[in-house]
C-alpha cells in the first residue's frame, strides 16, 4: 500500500503503525520503514497512542482488519476506506454487503486493486466527502447493526441502569 498508493497520492499520509506491548521483537518493521523513506508525502506514526485521540488531526481513514480502529473511524463522521483483506480477516458476508454501502471498500484481491484504491484516494477531499454524505442512511444501519445501537450519551445511560438496579 505505501509503496502502491499512499506514495502516488497528492496528500501528505500518516501511516500509523501499531506498536505492541507484548511485542516478541522491539524493532519496527524494517520494510515500511525503508519504503516511507522513499516517500515524500508518507509519514510514519509508530507512537503507543490509540487512534481515537488522533481522529481530529486527520480528514479520510484507510483501515483494514475488524478492530477498535474502525469503530472510532466510522463514528467519527469522516470519510472511512476499509480494505477487506481477503486471507486475513476478511469481513462475513452480512458484514461485507453492509460495509460495501455504508462506507468505501476495497478487495485485496479486486482486479486493479492498487489502481482503484489510488484512483478513488487520489479525488479531491472535498468530493470523497460529499460521495460520504450519500451514504449517511446506509451507514448509520451498519452502526447499529454492526457497531451499536445507541448513538451517544454512554456514560448517562450506565449512570441510569447502575442508579436503578442499586439505588
Amino acid at each position: 500500500l505505501v509503496k502502491n498508493v499512499f506514495n502516488k497520492l497528492p496528500y501528505k499520509v500518516r501511516y500509523k503503525t501499531y506498536p505492541e506491548e507484548t511485542r516478541r521483537y522491539a524493532d519496527s518493521d524494517p520494510a515500511v520503514d525503508s519504503m516511507v523513506k522513499t516517500c515524500s508525502n508518507v509519514e510514519v506514526f509508530d507512537k503507543k497512542v490509540d487512534m481515537r485521540f488522533l481522529i481530529n488531526q486527520h480528514q479520510v481513514f484507510v483501515t483494514s482488519f475488524a478492530t477498535s480502529t474502525v469503530s472510532w473511524v466510522i463514528v467519527s463522521g469522516k470519510p472511512v476506506v476499509f480494505i477487506n483483506i481477503k486471507n486475513s480477516g476478511a469481513l462475513s458476508h452480512d458484514a461485507y454487503k453492509s460495509f460495501q454501502k455504508g462506507i468505501f471498500v476495497f478487495d485485496d484481491t479486486e482486479e486493479n486493486f492498487y489502481e482503484n484504491l489510488n484512483s478513488f484516494l487520489s479525488k479531491p477531499i472535498k468530493e470523497i466527502q460529499n460521495l460520504w454524505k450519500q451514504k449517511e442512511k446506509d451507514r448509520n444501519l451498519m452502526i447499529n447493526d454492526f457497531f451499536t445501537l445507541y448513538g451517544s450519551g454512554s456514560g448517562k445511560r450506565a449512570a441510569s441502569m447502575i442508579m436503578d438496579e442499586y439505588l
